[in-house]
């Protein structure tokens, strides 16, 4: 009997459709092993957390209010679709939905009043997402008479004081998540973990970052030494592009973690890069599956080589900085200030590139901020180009591919399309654009249309 540590994400949780097939697909990987699932926010509700979280600091408790009442509303319409029984249902949600309701919205109107907001808060707020889509697949996998118990995640991840972007201390983290899922699990009970959260050594709740749902799903297999990791999405497995953006995609069944990594990191959404990077170490296998397809048979991340899959991978929402000044060329130490002074903020240089008198570089549009503007200013005159998009083209020493690079760049000529940087990673599986975001529909489909055949040949 194997140990799987399966995880659900936003999709997976989006309706009471979706929650519905998540749960029959847990019922099915329990009659035969052991099962532990961890679940992400419902579909949307982090973003309306996070404008929640906003209104908030601009002190509109009003606004803040409608918004916390149309969670409500969401999540009472799904449970209400679950369970069916409208008495019952009203119990499930004053036993269940209620406190936590109410503890959220005390905390985001407590907040609107002083429009003061800590990372610390934040993450407090952000975490009622996988709170409440936990309580749901609770009562979903009830209803089908699965044995379950719903376990919070700061009970069993433990981190440091980084609110909003957490490390992971995995030696009491692995004790404390063997202590609290083994004896449930050697029981036949299913447990439920709210995905994405932690706790500090002082007892408040962390967040594990972007994509941290997956983050959680490995932490805990490699903890309780799974077998193997699933994550159940909307799309079949790994693919050549978003097919919410592409038509023509393919799907691969196998993908080496070289290639996978550099996807992930680029910013395809299926699974998240910590996964990968901590599997991989402990040698255990990924899967990816469709939770609205079950013929498909899952991509399955290998440590094999495939020359032939590949990818273009479109990532929104960044922002480019320039630092110019005659003397970086000659300026011993300069790259390394710059570097200095982004890392006091938290945050991760994406793309970069240097020139003679200029070192531009992007980061996520959420990392920005006036503060590090003002410090970089000191060192550098700052320019700064908002909205861009970065895209990968992504596949086995692409970079080599000459006949490959004179496709990607004639494209863009012959389409108008602005590139403002250009990367090419140093294991040549990478060609990396930096282009304005509103060519991002248009030129990922190109890419993929004149590339992939090429690619797959």
């Amino acid at each position: 009997m194997k140990l799987k540590s399966i995880k659900f994400g936003g999709t997976s949780m989006g309706s009471a459709k979706a929650i519905m097939a998540s749960a029959n697909i847990i019922r099915n990987q329990a009659a035969k092993d052991k099962v532990i699932v961890t679940v992400s926010a419902v579909a949307g509700v982090t973003d309306t957390l996070l404008e929640i979280i906003l209104l908030a600091q601009n002190q509109k408790p009003r606004l803040v209010n409608k918004k916390v009442a149309e969670l409500e509303k969401l999540h009472s319409k799904i449970l209400s679709e679950i369970i069916g029984d409208e008495d019952q249902c009203i119990y499930i949600w004053l036993q269940d939905f209620d406190l936590l309701f109410k503890r959220l919205k005390a905390i985001a109107s407590g907040v609107s009043l002083v429009g003061d907001l800590t990372n610390k808060t934040k993450s407090l707020i952000c975490a009622f997402g996988e709170k409440l889509s936990s309580q749901l697949m609770k009562n979903a996998l009830t209803k089908l008479k699965i044995a379950n118990c719903r376990i919070e995640s700061e009970k069993i991840i433990r981190t440091d004081s980084n609110y909003l972007k957490a490390n992971v201390h995995s030696k009491t983290t692995n004790i404390a998540c063997r202590s609290h899922l083994f004896p449930l699990i050697n029981k036949g009970i299913v447990p439920i973990i709210t995905g994405f959260i932690g706790k500090d050594t002082h007892g408040d709740t962390t967040l594990l970052g972007r994509g941290g749902s997956d983050y959680t799903a490995s932490i805990v297999a490699i903890a309780l030494k799974a077998d193997l990791i699933e994550i159940w999405t909307d799309v079949n497995g790994i693919m050549s592009g978003d097919p919410r953006l592409i038509n023509n995609t393919v799907c691969w069944d196998e993908l080496d973690v070289e290639l996978m990594s550099e996807m992930a990191y680029s910013g395809a959404k299926v699974v998240h890069p910590a996964t990968i990077t901590l599997a991989i170490q402990k040698n255990i296998p990924v899967y990816v599956f469709n939770t609205f397809d079950l013929s498909f048979k899952g991509t399955k991340i290998t440590n094999k080589i495939n020359r032939k899959a590949r990818g273009v991978v479109a990532s929104s929402d960044y922002i480019m900085i320039i630092l110019e000044h005659p003397e970086i060329i000659d300026h011993i130490g300069f790259l390394a200030q710059a570097s200095s002074v982004v890392a006091k903020y938290n945050v991760s240089i994406d793309v970069c590139a240097t020139s003679e008198i200029s070192f531009s570089f992007t980061i996520r549009e959420e990392d920005y901020s006036k503060k590090l503007h003002k410090d970089l200013a000191e060192i550098a005159n700052v320019r700064i180009i908002k909205k861009v998009t970065k895209i990968c083209v992504i596949g086995y020493q692409i970079s080599k591919d000459q006949e490959l690079l004179s496709t990607v760049f004639t494209s863009a000529t012959h389409n108008q399309i602005n590139i403002h940087a250009v990367s090419i990673s140093a294991s040549y599986h990478n060609i990396t654009l930096i282009i304005d975001n509103r060519d991002k529909s248009r030129f990922v489909k190109i890419l993929h249309d004149k590339c992939i055949n090429v690619l797959t040949k």
